[in-house]
């Protein structure tokens, strides 16, 4: 009894599983980028054919540096060889390509507006910027300029 139990519930589950729509990566963080999801959004675009060790420092000085000291940031990566991220890449964030076989970019975007770095120092470029393109740090600013007024 038990077993038939546990074989109708897994039937359910998958059945339930197979009938949700799939999510689309690109269209998901095309949205999030256009300002559709609240937050800060660290997103780092490599060529899978650039040099590892780039992409791996970069991302671990995005990590180190950045989402460290704010982890409610959401972070992503990009592999600009991805067809669902083309309209991302080329339309929207306009990546160069070719610069991305040589170093990663990296991106810091809330409420449909960015700023993106590129190459050496592109992770301390992006870091220096997130006071100005970050929402969270601008709603953080803001309740300080606050709380010191109504003191």
């Amino acid at each position: 009894m038990k077993l038939i139990t546990l074989a109708v519930m897994l039937l359910v589950v998958c059945t339930a599983l197979a009938q949700r729509k799939p999510l689309s990566k690109g269209k998901d963080l095309e949205g999030y980028l256009k300002g559709k999801k609240d937050g800060t959004f660290i997103v780092l675009f490599y060529d899978r054919e650039a040099p590892q060790l780039r992409t791996e420092d970069a991302r671990n000085q995005i990590k180190s540096k950045i989402i460290a000291k704010e982890p409610a940031f959401n972070y992503y990566e990009v592999d600009v060889q991805e067809a669902e991220y083309n309209h991302i890449v080329d339309d929207m964030v306009k990546i160069d390509r070719t610069q991305c076989k040589h170093s990663p970019t990296v991106l810091v975007a809330s409420e449909g507006r960015g700023y993106w770095a590129h190459g050496d120092g592109a992770v301390d470029d992006v870091n220096y910027h997130l006071s100005q393109y970050s929402i969270d740090m601008i709603r953080e600013s803001r309740e300080r300029s606050d709380f010191n007024v109504r003191r």
